[in-house]
């Protein structure tokens, strides 16, 4: 049977402050640990993704066709590299879900977010809900049927303290690396999120 997960996850420590956030940019909070991604892409895999947006470039279907347009194997559609075939799964048997029945719907993207147990947290004062801002990825090497996913980093790239309509926090992006089981970088990726505290003001 699954078990519920919080709606959402406190973030922070009462204990600092956002200058403290701002004093940590640059900084990688990943720990140094490298993730892993559970499976290595398969070629029914990547025809499932394809069917639903009706992705027809043959180079995603056919071997042949790849290989006499200069790749190794079978290509990944670029879009799919990230939560598709990302470092870790999503969700296995036994974990919390992440979409508890009651749910309010705007805490849809908070819990979509990376699980906290898998990055070392920001130090920062405490907020109580988040929104996924922005994602943006960088592409290098292309990723090929039977390739493994390897995530490497979670460098703290900005902090922008901010009073918004829905209340008061900060702006903040990651940066992230995924390799290949070749040790090739393959993708970058950027992912926003912006913290806060619903109907707080900022201090005068």
């Amino acid at each position: 049977m699954t078990q519920d997960r919080p709606a959402f996850t406190q973030r922070g420590d009462a204990r600092y402050t956002w200058d403290d956030a701002i004093a940590a940019i640059g900084k990688d909070f990943s720990g140094g640990k490298d993730h892993i991604a559970q499976e290595t892409i398969e070629a029914t895999s990547v025809a499932r993704y394809c069917e639903v947006w009706e992705i027809g470039n043959p180079i995603y279907w056919y071997k042949d066709a790849a290989k006499q347009a200069g790749y190794r194997g079978v290509v990944v559609p670029w879009s799919s590299t990230y939560q598709t075939f990302t470092s870790t799964s999503f969700w296995r048997p036994g974990q919390l879900s992440r979409f508890p029945v009651g749910t309010d719907k705007n805490l849809g993207t908070a819990n979509a977010a990376p699980r906290e147990d898998e990055e070392q947290p920001v130090p920062m004062p405490i907020t109580t809900q988040g929104i996924i801002t922005d994602i943006q990825l960088e592409f290098f090497e292309p990723l090929i049927v039977g390739d493994r996913l390897t995530a490497k980093g979670s460098k703290l790239l900005n902090v922008r303290v901010r009073e918004t309509r829905i209340g008061y926090g900060a702006f903040m992006n990651r940066e992230s690396e995924f390799y290949n089981q070749r040790g090739q970088l393959v993708t970058r990726i950027n992912r926003g999120l912006f913290t806060y505290n619903p109907g707080q003001k900022a201090p005068k």
